[in-house]
């Protein structure tokens, strides 16, 4: 960071899924409790996650300040602090979106996708039912020709069945071209959002609204869709639950989501103790950045 050592961040943008939640889907009481501190101390926060905002309840959100931003579908859109509706929402165009649909089972056709729109998610057939099982509003259809879709459209999700690590994340991004960024959040899903949007976007709309720097804003996140988002970061940190490509990509490795990791960054940026590349250890040597 460009502050003095032992300064505070003025923004602290952190991932949802893996990161502020644990294993289990749920917001711990020293995290959230954290969070609240840093926000009393004058720390501006923001929540940037590849979930749509009607898929974080309020069991999650009700324990996250009140002032706080949320940068939903990879940060595609943002709502302010307390607003219903969004500040920000970018995406593909109606036509852009089927295209691409077109364009990826026509490569692979024993994938499928969904459209995560700004108010529902619409499955292709042949999506799985049960990967959508959980998620709210969803609407199925059996074909991309019966598609009307209002709006932009945020993201698009490739279902491969497998698990999206970077070689399958590299692999779509070479099917579908460079005018499209592919990543992921980990899981069976691809994410596609267009050039311009994701996560570190959202973090440089976030620095503009708030009139910060984006070297004094710290950033923490476990997934391949973060690594943009720590990159731009005054000061980076994972969890150690994150990926091996992520790890090595931040300045300060963290106890896991299971561990209360964000609680504990947040102690160090609070607590007056520096906090540089490499400086807190809390796991062997070789699990981090080299």
């Amino acid at each position: 960071m460009t502050t003095a050592p032992g300064a505070r961040p003025r923004l602290l943008a952190c991932d949802l899924d893996g990161t502020l939640l644990d294993a289990h889907g749920r917001l711990s009481e020293p995290v959230s409790a954290a969070l609240h501190r840093a926000r009393s101390a004058g720390v501006a926060l923001a929540v940037v996650t590849a979930r749509p905002g009607r898929d974080v309840g309020a069991a999650v959100s009700g324990r996250v300040p009140d002032s706080a931003y949320w940068a939903y579908s990879n940060g595609s859109v943002i709502h302010a602090p307390g607003a219903a509706a969004p500040c920000r929402a970018l995406g593909f165009s109606a036509d852009r979106a089927v295209r691409i649909v077109a364009a990826v089972r026509a490569a692979r056709p024993a994938w499928s996708c969904a459209l995560d729109l700004v108010d529902r998610t619409v499955t292709i057939a042949p999506f799985p039912s049960e990967g959508s099982a959980h998620w709210r509003h969803v609407v199925r259809c059996a074909s991309a020709d019966e598609l009307t879709l209002p709006g932009p459209v945020p993201k698009v999700l490739v279902h491969t069945g497998t698990v999206c690590d970077a070689t399958v994340v590299e692999e779509v991004q070479r099917m579908i071209g460079p005018d499209v960024v592919a990543t992921a959040s980990g899981g069976a899903y691809v994410e596609l959002v267009p050039p311009g949007t994701g996560k570190s976007e959202a973090l440089r709309w976030l620095c503009a609204e708030l009139g910060v720097d984006p070297a004094d804003t710290v950033a923490v996140g476990d997934g391949l869709n973060d690594l943009d988002m720590l990159r731009l970061a005054g000061l980076a940190a994972a969890p150690a639950n994150a990926p091996v490509e992520v790890r090595r990509a931040v300045d300060v490795v963290l106890p896991s989501n299971d561990e209360d990791g964000v609680a504990v960054l947040v102690g160090l940026l609070l607590d007056g103790r520096a906090v540089t590349s490499r400086r807190y250890r809390p796991l062997p040597s070789t699990s981090l950045k080299e």
